[in-house]
């Protein structure tokens, strides 16, 4: 008789522990401040453009109060807050603060420029304010009692503008490339599905992005800032060029861009940065060899000269 197999599929949170619960929305009120001339704010999510990414001065200010830790059914001693900083591209957290909550309730947390500088500049990541248990604890029903387990947590988005709605990226090694009929050493590949003038549909992404693995391993792994920032503007402007020449056969034809679709959202980027532009300039300018004037301005709005000369 042979033995079922079973393997995880996905994390599961259980909640509640019924004797904590009072700490559940301990950091519901926690807020951020992006600039220095902005106030602080709880809500969650942003649209960082990249002009702005430059004057990015992140504090998070969690929130907690003295009356959630005093009602709490478990020692204040043994609870932390912790402040960290993922750029999920490259994969990379920061832990930026952490602090026990034996003596004072946690102030406003700064995240430094450097932090910024390692995560790609800014404009990519997800901040997240977390409670957790700073020991392990005595089993007992109703309480956690691992270490790290977080008791109450709080996320900010913050993302460049999308020309085009989410897409698949994935590493790929020297072998998948030469499968793929490309020189082993190939940089990155585009592979274009559909739909890039119709309504956005989260489950069908219109797109697969590879890179080479030693790239993103990289990029991900070793704390290279100063690299970093001028191969990611250069593939914020690149990638959206080869879906819009693999897509032109679809849209060549429209006289605007169908509501909410990547199309949509890319022709208003481009508006942004050449406010004369019009559906036919942009139908023209993508049907010439190479698209350089297409290619101009989204480099140009990346900044990537700014981001090449300060590596």
């Amino acid at each position: 008789m042979s033995t079922p197999k079973y393997h995880k599929t996905a994390t599961k949170d259980v909640r509640p522990f019924f004797e904590v619960a009072t700490l559940e929305e301990s950091l519901k009120s926690a807020q951020i401040r992006l600039y220095e001339d902005q106030p602080f704010t709880d809500v969650a999510s942003f649209t960082i453009e990249s002009q702005d990414a430059t004057r990015l001065a992140i504090v998070v200010r969690p929130g907690i109060t003295e009356a959630t830790l005093a009602s709490a059914g478990i020692a204040r001693s043994k609870l932390v807050v912790a402040v960290t900083a993922v750029n999920p591209f490259l994969k990379r957290t920061e832990l930026v603060h952490r602090m026990l909550l034996k003596d004072d309730v946690p102030g406003d947390v700064a995240i430094g420029s450097e932090v910024l500088e390692r995560l790609g500049g800014g404009s990519n990541m997800t901040i997240e304010v977390v409670l957790c248990l700073a020991t392990d604890l005595k089993k007992e029903a109703g309480k956690p009692f691992m270490q790290g387990h977080w008791l109450s947590k709080k996320s900010f988005e913050l993302r460049p503008p999308k020309p085009t709605e989410d897409f698949d990226v994935e590493p790929m090694g020297d072998e998948g490339w030469k499968a793929m009929g490309f020189p082993p050493k190939t940089l990155y590949h585009v592979d274009y599905y559909t739909g890039f003038n119709e309504p956005v549909d989260k489950s069908r992404p219109i797109a697969k992005v590879r890179i080479h693995e030693d790239v993103h391993k990289k990029l991900a792994v070793e704390n290279l800032p100063a690299m970093s920032r001028p191969i990611m503007a250069f593939l914020a402007a690149e990638i959206p060029c080869q879906l819009l020449a693999a897509s032109l056969t679809e849209w060549k034809d429209a006289a605007a861009p169908e509501p909410r679709s990547p199309l949509d959202a890319f022709f208003k980027r481009l508006k942004r940065i050449e406010p004369q532009l019009t559906m036919t300039d942009l139908t023209n300018w993508a049907g010439e060899p190479g698209m350089p004037r297409i290619r101009a301005l989204l480099h140009s709005d990346q900044e990537s000269v700014r981001k090449v000369v300060e590596a």
